[in-house]
């Protein structure tokens, strides 16, 4: 019985060493986007044809890149609507070179993990000529969104 009880005396003991002893950090808010890079424009290409860029965003979180959740722009057309109905276009952080066949996933990302989103588009003969603005967010796994960070391309014929 003594030792039943002694058995169970250090494994309580040990329960809360070991809840003290790690407690969770309080987020230290939303992370943020250093900078974005995407080129200044891109031509409409013929029918049957597409051109691709690559954008990027440079990604900081006080709390590290593990508590990125997610990067992400919208599109806005030159006829000021949303491209994609104003859904989201997420970046990925992945490693994986561009496939057409599955270019959400595989997006032209370069190096996994180093903090940089990347995302190719493609720009079809019937996409609108001029100012396409691009407006990049990040949010942490606590929910927390980062101030917007604006670029733009501009797309001609």
């Amino acid at each position: 019985m003594k030792l039943i009880r002694l058995i169970w005396i250090l494994l309580t003991a040990a329960l809360v060493w070991w809840a003290c002893s790690s407690p969770e950090e309080p987020n230290k808010g939303p992370g943020q986007i250093v900078k974005t890079e995407l080129p200044d424009s891109i031509a409409i290409p013929p029918a049957g044809y597409f051109n691709r860029a690559l954008v990027k965003a440079w990604v900081e979180d006080p709390d590290g890149l593990k508590d990125v959740d997610s990067v992400y722009f919208y599109s806005q057309k030159p006829d000021g609507n949303y491209a994609r109905g104003g859904a989201p276009f997420t970046l990925v952080d992945n490693g994986k070179p561009f496939n057409i066949q599955n270019p959400w996933e595989e997006a032209g990302d370069e190096k996994a993990g180093d903090g940089i989103y990347s995302l190719t588009i493609l720009v079809d003969n019937e996409a609108l000529t001029g100012k396409y603005i691009f407006t990049f967010y990040t949010r942490d796994k606590a929910g927390n969104l980062s101030e917007p960070k604006v670029d733009s391309i501009e797309v001609y014929k």
